[in-house]
């Protein structure tokens, strides 16, 4: 475990090493940027201070205080006409009891562990097999159904459509019989 004084970063005490190694690497990109910046260069103070806002670069409290540094210079320039954005803070403050979390840690694994209800579900387990067997007998009621029923389904119409021209065709047969017979009938008649 870390030491608190390596939680120290430019005069802020963070309260865990991730929080500290973040306000690290800012101050890293701060003196990166620092060596490229002319303060002088309104223009370029304006970009550099929109690109961090637009990219929300900075996260802690080192940052933010960089990024007031850079909103004073803009204040302050009598030439500049447009209103300097704010700076938004992304952090919630409210909903801790204090300021420093390692505290809070160590409180909440004091506390005794609530044993979580279980959740409860949609459906019992009863009421879904009940359910799943229930949907089960309508499947099996509806292909029975449509095997036995006469008219055609998706299922059965190749065979219904083949029994009705056989069925045509032996009419047709019949008829024709019919037909020859009388034929014979009236060619001896004659």
């Amino acid at each position: 475990m870390a030491d608190k004084a390596d939680w120290v970063v430019d005069g802020f005490q963070f309260g865990t090493q991730q929080d500290a190694e973040l306000a690290q690497n800012e101050q890293l990109r701060i003196e990166r940027l620092e060596e490229k910046l002319d303060y002088q260069n309104y223009e370029m103070v304006s970009a550099v201070y929109k690109k961090a806002l637009n990219n929300r670069v900075f996260k802690t409290p080192v940052g933010y205080d960089f990024l007031k540094r850079l909103q004073r210079i803009l204040q302050e320039n009598p030439l500049l006409d447009e209103e300097v954005d704010n700076i938004p803070v992304y952090g919630v403050y409210s909903m801790r009891e204090s300021a420093n979390q390692t505290i809070e840690r160590i409180q909440a694994s004091r506390k005794p562990v609530k044993k979580e209800k279980p959740k409860q579900e949609f459906f019992s387990r009863k009421t879904s097999i009940l359910v799943n067997i229930g949907l089960l007998a309508l499947v099996i009621i509806m292909f029975v159904i449509s095997t036995t029923s006469s008219k055609p389904t998706v299922l059965n119409y190749e065979r219904v459509l083949q029994n009705r021209y056989a069925e045509w065709e032996q009419q047709l047969s019949d008829r024709e019989q019919v037909i020859r017979e009388k034929e014979k009938e009236l060619l001896i008649a004659e």
